[in-house]
Protein backbone atom coordinates (compact mmCIF):
# COMPACT_ATOMS: atom_id res chain seq x y z
CA UNK A 1 0.00 0.00 0.00
CA UNK A 2 1.18 3.51 -0.79
CA UNK A 3 0.00 6.58 1.08
CA UNK A 4 0.02 9.48 -1.35
CA UNK A 5 1.01 12.92 -0.05
CA UNK A 6 1.76 11.62 3.45
CA UNK A 7 3.75 14.82 4.03
CA UNK A 8 4.59 17.88 1.97
CA UNK A 9 7.40 18.30 -0.54
CA UNK A 10 8.67 21.19 1.58
CA UNK A 11 9.05 18.94 4.63
CA UNK A 12 10.80 16.31 2.50
CA UNK A 13 13.20 18.93 1.10
CA UNK A 14 14.01 20.26 4.58
CA UNK A 15 14.79 16.75 5.87
CA UNK A 16 16.82 15.96 2.76
CA UNK A 17 18.86 19.16 3.22
CA UNK A 18 19.73 18.13 6.78
CA UNK A 19 20.85 14.68 5.62
CA UNK A 20 23.02 16.08 2.80
CA UNK A 21 24.61 18.56 5.22
CA UNK A 22 25.43 15.75 7.66
CA UNK A 23 26.80 13.58 4.84
CA UNK A 24 29.29 16.32 4.02
CA UNK A 25 28.83 15.56 0.33
CA UNK A 26 27.50 17.52 -2.61
CA UNK A 27 24.19 16.16 -3.96
CA UNK A 28 25.13 17.55 -7.39
CA UNK A 29 28.65 16.09 -7.48
CA UNK A 30 28.75 12.28 -7.72
CA UNK A 31 32.53 12.54 -7.40
CA UNK A 32 32.01 13.47 -3.74
CA UNK A 33 30.13 10.23 -3.08
CA UNK A 34 33.08 8.14 -1.86
CA UNK A 35 31.37 5.24 -0.07
CA UNK A 36 28.67 2.80 -1.21
CA UNK A 37 26.65 3.39 1.96
CA UNK A 38 26.72 5.93 4.77
CA UNK A 39 24.59 5.54 7.89
CA UNK A 40 23.17 8.57 9.63
CA UNK A 41 20.92 8.25 12.61
CA UNK A 42 18.59 9.58 15.24
CA UNK A 43 17.08 12.72 13.82
CA UNK A 44 14.63 14.69 15.92
CA UNK A 45 14.66 17.98 14.04
CA UNK A 46 11.23 19.39 13.12
CA UNK A 47 11.08 18.17 9.49
CA UNK A 48 11.63 14.56 10.56
CA UNK A 49 9.07 14.70 13.38
CA UNK A 50 6.59 16.53 11.15
CA UNK A 51 6.99 13.95 8.37
CA UNK A 52 5.86 11.15 10.68
CA UNK A 53 3.05 13.03 12.40
CA UNK A 54 0.74 14.37 9.71
CA UNK A 55 -3.02 13.96 9.89
CA UNK A 56 -2.84 11.61 6.89
CA UNK A 57 -0.38 9.31 8.64
CA UNK A 58 -2.15 9.47 11.99
CA UNK A 59 -5.30 8.30 10.20
CA UNK A 60 -3.35 5.41 8.68
CA UNK A 61 -1.89 4.45 12.06
CA UNK A 62 -5.40 4.45 13.53
CA UNK A 63 -6.59 2.17 10.71
CA UNK A 64 -3.68 -0.22 11.20
CA UNK A 65 -3.69 -0.63 14.97
CA UNK A 66 -6.73 1.24 16.24
CA UNK A 67 -7.17 4.76 17.58
CA UNK A 68 -4.90 5.55 20.53
CA UNK A 69 -3.03 2.24 20.19
CA UNK A 70 0.20 3.84 18.97
CA UNK A 71 2.67 6.49 20.13
CA UNK A 72 3.69 9.52 18.07
CA UNK A 73 7.17 9.40 16.57
CA UNK A 74 9.56 12.05 17.89
CA UNK A 75 12.82 10.78 16.37
CA UNK A 76 13.84 8.86 13.28
CA UNK A 77 16.32 6.02 13.49
CA UNK A 78 19.10 5.07 11.12
CA UNK A 79 19.14 6.33 7.55
CA UNK A 80 21.25 4.03 5.37
CA UNK A 81 22.05 6.27 2.42
CA UNK A 82 23.26 4.30 -0.57
CA UNK A 83 25.25 5.55 -3.54
CA UNK A 84 26.03 3.91 -6.88
CA UNK A 85 29.18 1.85 -6.39
CA UNK A 86 30.91 -1.32 -7.51
CA UNK A 87 32.35 -1.62 -3.99
CA UNK A 88 30.67 -4.11 -1.64
CA UNK A 89 28.74 -2.09 0.97
CA UNK A 90 29.29 -4.86 3.54
CA UNK A 91 25.63 -5.13 4.46
CA UNK A 92 23.86 -6.33 1.34
CA UNK A 93 21.03 -8.75 2.08
CA UNK A 94 21.33 -9.26 5.84
CA UNK A 95 19.26 -6.56 7.54
CA UNK A 96 16.18 -7.51 9.59
CA UNK A 97 14.33 -5.20 11.99
CA UNK A 98 13.55 -6.62 15.42
CA UNK A 99 9.84 -6.51 16.03
CA UNK A 100 9.07 -6.87 19.72
CA UNK A 101 10.80 -6.83 23.10
CA UNK A 102 11.90 -9.84 25.08
CA UNK A 103 11.74 -10.05 28.86
CA UNK A 104 13.61 -6.73 29.26
CA UNK A 105 12.00 -4.13 26.95
CA UNK A 106 14.75 -1.57 27.67
CA UNK A 107 17.47 -3.89 26.38
CA UNK A 108 17.23 -3.71 22.60
CA UNK A 109 19.75 -6.54 22.26
CA UNK A 110 17.06 -8.79 23.77
CA UNK A 111 14.39 -7.84 21.23
CA UNK A 112 12.96 -10.71 19.21
CA UNK A 113 12.40 -11.46 15.56
CA UNK A 114 9.58 -13.80 14.74
CA UNK A 115 8.66 -14.64 11.15
CA UNK A 116 5.20 -15.81 12.27
CA UNK A 117 4.48 -12.66 14.33
CA UNK A 118 3.62 -14.70 17.42
CA UNK A 119 4.32 -14.07 21.08
CA UNK A 120 3.82 -10.33 21.09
Amino acid sequence: MCIEKAFSQEVAAAARDILWKDLGMDPNDPGSWKKPVVRLGMYSQPPFVESANTAVLHGAYDQLVGANNWLPCYAMGTFPIRFPSYEDPGDAGWHVDASFPGSDPDNFFEWRINVNSKGR
